[in-house]
């Protein structure tokens, strides 16, 4: 039973990482590396849990995610998850000893997509990492802002990482 929930979010981790693409169930079973009706039946899941929505576009009908309010929480939850598990965030905190990392951006409503990157502020000094095995993982380009002094960014700035999440150390506001 476990395996087999385990296999449904292999699935739908696809619609996370390509949320604007159309896929058919071949593709996904393919990608997923898991038996077509298998696939099948996870996808009629989805489908009535509301986190995909089929697509009728020519001769095979597709799917893609609904990008409603409970897909964007799960894909959310899904990127801090992976995020954690990529490693990047303790590499971030024993390169640089930041006072926070936080996730700001479109990531955090769980609006991000495979056009657009990862936002992530570092509390401290600029410093060099590469981030190509991160990004690879993570499917997003991740930008880094580095500054140890919040005073020095502007309010909007400001205001976006206080409505961002705290990934490591403590954000200090006020």
């Amino acid at each position: 039973m476990l395996y087999q929930q385990f296999n449904k979010y292999k699935v739908l981790s696809v619609f996370f990482d390509y949320p604007n693409k159309k896929f058919q169930l071949r593709e996904l079973s393919r990608i997923t590396e898991i038996a077509l009706p298998s696939v099948k039946k996870y996808v009629e899941e989805l489908t009535r849990e509301g986190f995909v929505k089929e697509v009728n576009t020519g001769i095979y009908k597709g799917f893609r995610s609904s990008l409603n309010r409970e897909y964007g929480i799960l894909k959310r939850n899904d990127l801090l998850y992976r995020l954690e598990t990529s490693g990047l965030i303790r590499e971030l905190e024993d390169r640089f000893t930041p006072n926070c990392i936080v996730l700001y951006g479109s990531a955090v409503k769980g609006l991000d997509d495979e056009r657009g990157d990862i936002d992530i502020f570092v509390q401290s000094r600029k410093g060099e990492i590469d981030l190509e095995k991160y990004e690879s993982m993570l499917k997003r380009k991740i930008s880094l802002l580095f500054e140890p002094d919040l005073e020095k960014l502007s309010n909007e700035l400001r205001n976006s990482l206080a409505n961002g999440i705290v990934l490591s150390g403590f954000l200090k506001v006020i």
